[in-house]
């Protein structure tokens, strides 16, 4: 399978001279973190004494840079589209030592830029707040946000202590599995602000990753089962209107997985026992509040290897789910993707990954090993060498 990548430099695409120039992109992505490419340039000293790159406006601090990708016949995707945050010379007395560092962070520095404290107009909801947040940024694509459930005081004012985007974070906390973040857009020079639901079945783009057979695919999968951060949540709310207690409790295996059983092992003796923030009641469904902590508590297991890069054809990233297939162990799975480090070398374009999963099989399949027949994937060997 061949692999191609672009850089944009200022919403221009590089050209052929800066593309060679590079001799490595690095992307690191990571669900509740700002996105971080860092470019190494070689550089090395000029006739006049000066050295390259020193003054390139490209590669100036605050200049926007873009990196998208792809495998084989596929679409380009964007793994990142932000702006140089600091540069890292590295300059050597020894010939063909020296490089530059780009360091570029992704667009969730707009949300991150002032921290204020202000209050919303009473009667707006999470979702107009939310949307009102991200115009604030202008980001340069619509937000994508989920629909969210009406507040259960309409009355409640809603205060903003930080920046915007701890402010969102705070407003995800509420519910179950919502995360707020940014991803890149679809044109250069822009992003898109998010605030959606983690995934609960495998994203049909994604091939399954297989362990073992003709049909392997990653080179391993390192699991660690942590049962011990489970936790059971319960809260009681006080309404001042007319006196009422509500109160909400939830376990971390209430609510099943869609496949499978939940992976929190035990019995509710070793659980651990979690409250509810004071005055959330005020803000969302206490219910719903409980649900949502334990629920992200159910998420026991944790795993992370990479992909073969001739075998897999498909780019991985954060806040989607894969299918995993390890022969017939219980823990073949739909797992949640973390974390993706994408490395674009100068002849090859390798990914590693970081999963969470809140599922184990119900019991092991002795088929479980078998590959899906329409699963199979035509492998051709044929990298190109001027691309990569």
């Amino acid at each position: 399978m061949t692999k191609e990548f672009k850089v944009f430099y200022d919403g221009t695409s590089a050209t052929q001279e800066q593309l060679d120039s590079i001799e490595e992109i690095v992307v690191e992505q990571e669900v509740g973190h700002q996105w971080v490419a860092r470019i190494k340039i070689p550089v090395c000293i000029k006739e006049d004494g000066s050295w390259d790159a020193e003054n390139d406006p490209a590669y100036a601090e605050f200049a926007r840079v873009r990196v998208e990708a792809r495998i084989g016949d596929g679409d380009f995707i964007p793994l990142i589209d932000g702006t140089i945050q600091s540069q890292e010379p590295d300059l050597n007395a020894s010939p063909g030592l020296s490089v530059i560092t780009l360091l570029v962070h992704d667009d969730t520095n707009l949300l991150h830029r002032e921290a204020v404290s202000e209050s919303f107009p009473p009667g707006d909801g999470d979702s107009e707040i939310v949307t009102s947040i991200f115009n604030t940024a202008d980001l340069g694509e619509d937000p994508d946000i989920d629909d969210l459930p009406a507040r259960p005081d309409s009355n409640a004012v809603l205060n903003q202590h930080g920046t915007m985007m701890e402010m969102l974070r705070s407003i995800a906390a509420r519910y179950t599995n919502y995360h707020a973040y940014v991803l890149p857009g679809t044109s250069a020079g822009t992003s898109k602000g998010c605030f959606k639901k983690l995934p609960t079945e495998p994203d049909p783009g994604l091939p399954t990753m297989f362990l073992s057979g003709p049909d392997r695919n990653i080179t391993g999968f390192r699991i660690q089962r942590n049962s011990g951060q489970a936790a059971r949540v319960e809260g009681a709310h006080l309404s001042m209107s007319d006196k009422s207690v509500t109160t909400a409790s939830a376990g971390p295996g209430d609510t099943a997985p869609p496949s499978g059983e939940t992976a929190a092992g035990g019995t509710a003796t070793d659980t651990r026992l979690r409250r509810l923030p004071p005055g959330i009641g005020d803000h969302t469904d206490l219910q719903e509040a409980a649900d949502g902590m334990a629920q992200e508590s159910s998420f026991t297991l944790s795993a992370d290897g990479s992909v073969i890069p001739a075998c897999y054809s498909a780019i991985l990233s954060p806040y989607r789910m894969v299918s995993v297939r390890l022969s017939n162990s219980r823990y073949s799975s739909g797992y949640v993707i973390y974390k993706v480090v994408h490395t674009l070398g100068i002849s090859e374009y390798t990914q590693s990954f970081s999963v969470l999963g809140n599922a184990v099989s119900p019991e092991a399949s002795p088929s479980a090993s078998l590959p899906d027949v329409s699963a199979l994937l035509a492998v051709s060997f044929n990298v190109q060498v001027d691309i990569f």
